[in-house]
């Protein structure tokens, strides 16, 4: 297919059981049966067929194999591939099914034949049993629930599917049909009864429970005894599903296969992966498959790792961890001691970091699960560092600095020192993101000059200094053009003292320079009263990590769209203007931005495709819309191309019950169909 396709589903199945060939050879070929094309033949290691605009080719030999299936949909053309190696020594065989589409070909879902696959054999995604159909929960076996969510190997997402009370029958319905539309990409569970959910959400704790009919779901990784952001672990109300019925539940499966569809493949996986290719065009010998799954040497940085993890136990309590010196490493340390004893560390780390807060109910008896993946234990332990600055440590420079400022003076003073400590704890929570993200591998490329392709490899430094003294030369320049805007507003003020309707600033107002969208965020928040913004502060820490030149004056933009806004609201909700918030910018009524600057709506491509819109729909309270969530379309364009191209997405109820603007996303541009 070309390159601009957009990948709509993929699954990494690990199997153990040998041979693989035999049992997806099977449940493939009936699957191809439905869609009017020939079984495949036992005998043959290559074979093609078509059919009414289906095409498949199967290849297979030496131990690995690939199926491609496209589908001519009229806009588009659907491809499944299906790619598989069997078991070798020091890797347990896979299975890769990806969906991938050229054009609008629909919604992704799994393939028809994932599901019977599952039944051939007990399939994992590398830590957890990938199921062919929805579990059902009873209250003895919800603390199994527990342990397959906190499991740190997990890759895919757990979808799970609270009761209905006033339809009995719907938690199964609604589970049967998630659990088709996801099947290998991740797991469905559903409660038996009201007393399971009870027990459930008792043990993970109000803010990460779900009920009244409600569906969750749980992304990895997950330790509910130390979660510090909820919200992303998804929620879709009861209500909503109620009144929306599939379209509702498309949404959720959108969710849970974004988490998977573009994930990088494990290690061992990807090296393998691109042998297969090469030995079933002829390009590589059988052996070699065995050559790529060979275990790599352990990091240098594992005594790096050793010694975190002795200053973690330390710093909860237990001295005694860092007395002497860490152990050397087995020169010679076999595949399954390495993956244990990573796993050990990983689980001795979250427990650590995690110490402070209650813990998760005792589970049954243990079970042996697959170990994790050493780029997810890589992951984390950065973010347990993070977690011990950010919880532990952050409490007491708060309390610190704001006994300080209270004895230095204003209340404005302890204010700005508090509102900087808050900028600081959510760019460390964005860097120790970035730094999980890295270590598991699925970080951006690297940039030119430390790995990437450098196109002006002779003179990388140079160039690379230029860019930042335009950088700082066009921050200047911004910073001097807002000093400009502020004398306006002061002459603005002085015509509105003589009586002329300007909805500006009052006279004498201090100015406000940011430093960064963190803490354009914070004084919006202190200061703007007719703006609320919601939980947005992790994306936009994460530009002012990776741009903080640009970052400034992204900050200041973007203090002035919510300084707009709010002269809008205040305006509108006082009765003093009709229209809405372009029509407020078009008219320079007020305080205002460039209208151009202004987006009161989406494509239809990206409000009608879930995969797109659910991006874009964000939390308000229930007096805004009964579900507790609404689609922004309405975006203000900080940066009006290139990449990143930060935007605000609100929604306007000045005119309505709370009179106020509500901002759900400050950060870089959400997916769309170029985007991805």
């Amino acid at each position: 297919m070309p390159s601009n396709t957009n990948r709509l589903y993929q699954a990494v199945l690990r199997d153990r059981t040998a041979p693989i060939s035999l049992r997806l050879r099977r449940t493939f070929g009936e699957w191809l049966v439905t869609k009017g094309l020939p079984a495949p033949s036992a005998g043959k290691p290559s074979q093609a067929s078509e059919a009414d605009g289906v095409r498949v080719r199967m290849d297979r030999g030496n131990g690995c194999g690939r199926y491609v299936l496209d589908e001519d949909r009229g806009r588009g053309v659907l491809r499944t591939q299906v790619t598989y190696a069997e078991s070798v020594p020091g890797m347990t065989g896979w299975v890769v099914v990806r969906v991938e589409e050229n054009g609008e070909t629909g919604a992704g879902h799994a393939p028809g034949f994932v599901q019977a696959y599952l039944r051939t054999a007990q399939i994992t995604d590398g830590a957890v049993h990938l199921t062919d159909e929805a579990d059902t929960i009873d209250e003895d076996h919800v603390h199994l629930l527990i342990r397959t969510l906190s499991e740190p190997g997990r890759r895919v997402p757990v979808v799970v599917v609270s009761v209905d009370p006033g339809d009995a029958q719907a938690a199964r319905t609604r589970a049967d049909r998630l659990a088709g539309a996801i099947a290998g990409a991740g797991l469905v569970v559903r409660f038996a009864d009201l007393r399971a959910q009870r027990c459930f959400n008792e043990a993970v704790g109000a803010e990460l429970g779900v009920f009244g009919g409600g569906v969750r779901t749980y992304v990895a990784p997950f330790d509910p005894a130390a979660e510090g952001y909820p919200y992303r672990h998804r929620t879709t109300g009861g209500p909503m599903i109620r009144k929306q019925g599939g379209e509702a539940l498309d949404l959720v499966v959108d969710g849970a296969i974004g988490e998977t569809a573009r994930r990088p493949l494990p290690d061992e996986v990807e090296r393998t992966y691109q042998v297969v290719s090469r030995i079933l065009a002829g390009r590589a010998r059988p052996g070699d498959i065995v050559e790529a799954a060979r275990p790599r040497p352990a990091p240098t940085g594992t005594r790096l790792g050793a010694e975190l993890r002795r200053w973690m136990l330390a710093r909860n309590g237990n001295p005694g961890a860092v007395t002497g010196p860490p152990a050397a490493p087995e020169t010679e340390e076999t595949p399954e001691a390495r993956e244990a004893r990573e796993a050990r560390e990983a689980r001795e780390i979250a427990d650590t970091a995690s110490a402070s807060t209650a813990p998760v109910p005792e589970p049954g008896p243990a079970t042996t699960a697959p170990s994790a993946q050493p780029g997810v234990e890589a992951g984390r332990l950065a973010r347990a560092v993070a977690d011990v600055v950010t919880r532990d440590l952050r409490g007491e420079i708060e309390t610190a600095l704001d006994l300080a400022a209270s004895a230095a003076g204003s209340g404005s003073e302890s204010r700005e020192i508090l509102r900087r400590i808050h900028t600081l704890g959510a760019h460390v929570a964005a860097l120790r993101d970035l730094v999980a993200v890295r270590h598991a591998g699925g970080g951006p490329p690297a940039p030119a000059g430390e790995g990437g392709d450098d196109r002006s490899a002779g003179r990388p430094d140079l160039l690379r200094t230029e860019h930042e003294v335009l950088q700082q030369e066009y921050a200047e320049a911004v910073a001097g053009a807002r000093k400009l805007e502020e004398r306006v507003r002061w002459l603005e003020a002085r015509l509105a003292e003589a009586g002329q309707p300007v909805f500006g600033l009052p006279a004498g107002e201090p100015a406000f320079e940011p430093t960064s969208l963190m803490d354009t965020l914070g004084m919006a928040r202190e200061t703007l009263a007719h703006v609320e913004i919601g939980d947005t502060d992790a994306e936009a820490a994460k530009l002012d990590l990776a741009y903080p030149v640009l970052a400034r004056v992204w900050a200041a933009k973007t203090w002035d769209a919510l300084r707009a806004l709010d002269a809008f609201a205040r305006a509108r909700s006082a009765g003093g203007f009709a229209g809405g918030f372009y029509e407020w910018c078009r008219s320079a009524a007020g305080l205002a931005i460039p209208a151009g600057m202004v987006a009161m709506s989406e494509s239809r491509t990206v409000t009608t495709n879930g995969k797109y819109s659910t991006k874009r729909t964000f939390t308000v309270p229930e007096e805004v819309h009964p579900s507790g969530k609404v689609l922004m379309e309405a975006h203000i364009k900080i940066r009006k191309g290139g990449c990143p191209a930060p935007r605000i997405h609100f929604h306007d109820d000045s005119g309505g019950r709370t009179g106020k603007i509500w901002v759900g996303h400050v950060g870089d541009h959400l997916p769309n169909t170029q985007t991805n």
